[in-house]
Formats: C-alpha cells, sequence, structure tokens
C-alpha cells in the first residue's frame, strides 16, 4: 500500500512537473531580440547588434511596435543591463510613456545608482543601488495594467494602474550629450504577464502611486471598515513609520509619503506646489489621521534658497488653512523637526550651532501656526535630544538615529494616533 501511495505521488508530481514545462514552452515572445529583426526606420544613430548585444550610449535608440504588448493590459518587458564600472549620464532604458500615460525606466549615472520608474508622466519609485557592474535582469510584468518591476527575479517595486497608449516601446534615448555605453540583450516581449518562479502575486505588498508632486506607497484596502492613516515625512519617517505599521497591523491601515512637493514652498502667484501635491494625495484617502513633518531636514539645512524665514510663516499658514478645507475630517498631527549634530574626527556628537539654531527657531515658528489652528505637536525634538548618548562616536551621519531611538519617536506618535482615532 506506502509503495502503491508512493507511486501514485510520483505520477502526480511527474505530471506536475510536465505541465509546468509545457506552460513555460507555450509563453512565446511576441518579440525577442535576435529572432525579430530591428526596424532601421525607426531607429535613431547606430544601432548594431554584435555578440547579441546592443550598444547605448544616449546617442541611439530603437523602437518595438506597440502590438507587442497586446492591448496592454497584460504584458511583460524582460532584459538584461550591464553598465561600465566607469560609466557616466543616465539612460532611459525602455520606455513608452507620454505625458500622461504609459511607463518609462531610467538609469541615473553610476554616482548615484538608481532606477528611476516613472508611471503616467509621473516618477513613481526611485531604487537606490540599481545595478552592479554585471548584467542585471530586469522583468517588468504588468498584469490588469499594474505594474511590478524585478531585479534577478526579485521584486523591487509595484504601481498603480499604467494608462495604455499608442506609443512604440523604445529602448535607449538621444540626449544633447553622449554617455558612457552600456550593453543591453536578451530582450524579450510578452503579450501575457509572466511573473518570475516563486513569485506569491497574493503576498500584502505596498503599491506606489503618483501624481503632480508626489509619489506615495499605499496599502490595498481590503476591510473599509478599518480606519487609515497617512505618515508624511522626511528619511527620518523611514526610520519610525515601520514601527507604526506594525502596531496598528490589522487594526488600521497606514500610507506613507516621502518626498514630493510638499516641502516645496516657493509660490509664483496663485501656484503653490504644496497644495497641488497635497491635493492628490489626499484623494487617495480619506485619512483618519495624518502624522504629518513637511521634510524639515531638508528645508532646514541652511542651503540658500531652501527657506526664506521671512516668508515661511505666511506660506505655512496657507497650507494649513488648506489642508482644513480640504480635509475637515481629518486630523493632523505635527511632527517637529529634529536635532542637526556634527561629529568631529573623533569623539562624541554635539549640537551643530548654525545648522540646528535655524531648525529650532523654524520650530517655534511652526508650533505657534499649529498652535493657532488647533493641530496637535509631537515633539521628538526633544526626545532626540536627549537621546544623543546612543550615537556612536564620530559618526559622520548628521540626522539620523538608531533604532531604539526611532522606536521612541513612534511610540509618541502613536500614543497620540490612538488618542485620535479613540475620538473618532
Amino acid at each position: 500500500m506506502i509503495i502503491s501511495n508512493l507511486l501514485k505521488l510520483a505520477t502526480i508530481a511527474a505530471t506536475l512537473i510536465a505541465a509546468s514545462v509545457l506552460l513555460a514552452h507555450e509563453a512565446q515572445p511576441t518579440w525577442e531580440l535576435g529572432r525579430e529583426s530591428i526596424d532601421s526606420s525607426s531607429s535613431t544613430g547606430n544601432i548594431e547588434l554584435r555578440e547579441s548585444e546592443i550598444t547605448l550610449d544616449g546617442t541611439n535608440s530603437f523602437c518595438l511596435p506597440p502590438a507587442v504588448v497586446g492591448n496592454q493590459e497584460n504584458y511583460t518587458i524582460e532584459f538584461e543591463f550591464r553598465r561600465a564600472a566607469d560609466a557616466k549620464g543616465g539612460l532611459r532604458l525602455v520606455s513608452n510613456m507620454d505625458s500622461e500615460s504609459g511607463l518609462s525606466l531610467r538609469y541615473h549615472p553610476p554616482s548615484y545608482n538608481a532606477g528611476l520608474l516613472s508611471i503616467n508622466g509621473h516618477q513613481a519609485v526611485e531604487q537606490r543601488g540599481f545595478l552592479a557592474d554585471g548584467f542585471a535582469k530586469i522583468t517588468i510584468v504588468v498584469k490588469e495594467c499594474k505594474l511590478t518591476l524585478f531585479r534577478d527575479d526579485l521584486i523591487l517595486a509595484m504601481t498603480d494602474a499604467v494608462k495604455p497608449n499608442g506609443l512604440p516601446l523604445t529602448f535607449g534615448n538621444v540626449e544633447a550629450s553622449p554617455t558612457t555605453p552600456y550593453a543591453i540583450r536578451k530582450i524579450k516581449v510578452y503579450d501575457q504577464a509572466i511573473f518570475p518562479t516563486g513569485f506569491d502575486e497574493n503576498a500584502d505588498r505596498m503599491r506606489y502611486f503618483s501624481g503632480e508632486g508626489y509619489a506615495m506607497q499605499r496599502v490595498e484596502i481590503k476591510d473599509p471598515s478599518l480606519p487609515r492613516i497617512l505618515v508624511v515625512g522626511d528619511s527620518i519617517s523611514m526610520g519610525y513609520r515601520r514601527f507604526i505599521t506594525g502596531h496598528f497591523l490589522g487594526r488600521a491601515y497606514v500610507d506613507y509619503w516621502v518626498g514630493g512637493s510638499w516641502f516645496n514652498y516657493s509660490v509664483t502667484d496663485d501656484e503653490f506646489p504644496a497644495l497641488r501635491a497635497w491635493d492628490g494625495v489626499l484623494e487617495n484617502g480619506p485619512y483618519e489621521v495624518v502624522s504629518w513633518n513637511a521634510m524639515t531636514l531638508h528645508m532646514w539645512n541652511g542651503s540658500p534658497g531652501r527657506v526664506d524665514e521671512v516668508k515661511y510663516p505666511g506660506q505655512m499658514t496657507r497650507v494649513v488653512k488648506h489642508l482644513k478645507q480640504i480635509a475637515p475630517n481629518t486630523d493632523f498631527m505635527w511632527v517637529r523637526c529634529t536635532p542637526w549634530r556634527t561629529t568631529p574626527d573623533s569623539g562624541r556628537p554635539v549640537i551643530d550651532p548654525v545648522k540646528n539654531d535655524l531648525i529650532v527657531r523654524l520650530n517655534n515658528v511652526t508650533d505657534a501656526i499649529m498652535d493657532t489652528h488647533g493641530i496637535s505637536k509631537i515633539d521628538v525634538y526633544s526626545l532626540c535630544e536627549a537621546r544623543f548618548d546612543t550615537v556612536r562616536d564620530a559618526c559622520p551621519d548628521a540626522v539620523h538615529w538608531p533604532t531604539s531611538v526611532n522606536a521612541e519617536m513612534a511610540e509618541l506618535i502613536i500614543d497620540e494616533i490612538e488618542a485620535k482615532l479613540s475620538e473618532k
């Protein structure tokens, strides 16, 4: 009986393997480099296939017809890409994006080494450390118009829906000045969504949503009855936000907004980037509570043009009034800016006497504005000021804090969020 059962299991396993192999064979590319020829009439510059590779250098590009991705609801774009170790200059890897539809994946110069993924005319993802010196396999899978980006079969990002358009699929780009040559090979395009082996489509993950002046991460809503929380901040918030998410897991949804025009207080007549960005982000709500720090360490770092102390109170007041108007049922909480340190080559970190004085002044100005408009404040500044002992000697980082301090900042914010939710 045991032997018989084992034979049955072996037969089933063999059948499944055969079926998977059959499915793999059924997924034939609609276009494959080396199998199809490149239409010279749609190419720019010199496009030449040598040893199964094409060199892209900012002076050339080639196009594939829109039909290769079918109806653009489900498709896959796959290729391998390598930069030279001393490469300079950014390069568009693949794109069919116009001003309001399609996708574009761009590689930023190696000194920065970031992959920039734009959707529907707006940058949605900035992936640092995008490429090493060798070939990397890049896979873009679009299923039901929603995009997932992989590098070497490991997920990097998921985005909102990509709007279809009629533009050709273009590899490479032509710029004013050439870049260091890059190599691309093994291009395959499918008119169906093919995820890397082992990828679980049903796992809970955040998706990137982008619009004018913003890119944010949003949780998929499965239970509409649960409250929603938005954490707004700079890289300091990236240290504490996971503790907030963990605390409210199963009880509330926590979204993130890091970066964008909401820290840009430039105003030209009625054009105010911060207000447009806030409008777009809050349309992704509604949110019961917003924990808000307007990227202050980037604004208040003393760099020329970042903040005007004379104009700032009026500009910040205008933002607060706008938020109260467009989201009257949302409780906003202001998270104070954290200290700026300076550290000798050896020794203990201390307060930076110049940059931190600006932070103290603007914290006080913002406190008064929030008090006037009934917005509560979270004093992470005082907390961090008392935690200098947690920063290691000669630490070159002037603004970020150890995990233990991030957890403490999160506790302060969580306590205030809990109080706000209990009043709902």
